[in-house]
């Protein structure tokens, strides 16, 4: 891969784990929806725990944006985990983060 398309791929993924942490940030809200009874407080109640389990998807993404972070740092950015060959660009270029090659992903 050369080097324009890495340094490209890491801006990609520092605006998506900025883009990914705010958003974690506000799911950690509670929400406001009135005053407190009748239907405003059933629905606050719904959509905070449909926050937490969205919150903790966005965790786990988050975790691989550092780790391809991470992978850039040390030079082994774009390199499948398990068979140690090069990961598609095209799959990078669609999900920057991605760890494994279409093929292992299989």
């Amino acid at each position: 891969m050369s080097k324009e398309f890495i340094e490209k791929q890491k801006s990609i993924l520092l605006a998506e784990r900025l883009r990914v942490a705010s958003e974690i940030t506000e799911l950690k809200k509670y929400p406001k929806y009135g005053d407190g009874i009748g239907e405003d407080s059933m629905q606050e109640i719904v959509d905070y725990e449909n926050n937490i389990s969205i919150e903790e998807e966005l965790v786990i993404v988050l975790a691989k944006i550092d780790k391809a972070l991470k992978a850039i740092e040390n030079g082994t950015y774009g390199k499948c985990d398990r068979c140690k060959n090069n990961i598609e660009s095209s799959r990078l270029e669609i999900m920057p983060y991605a760890d494994v090659c279409v093929t292992c992903e299989e």
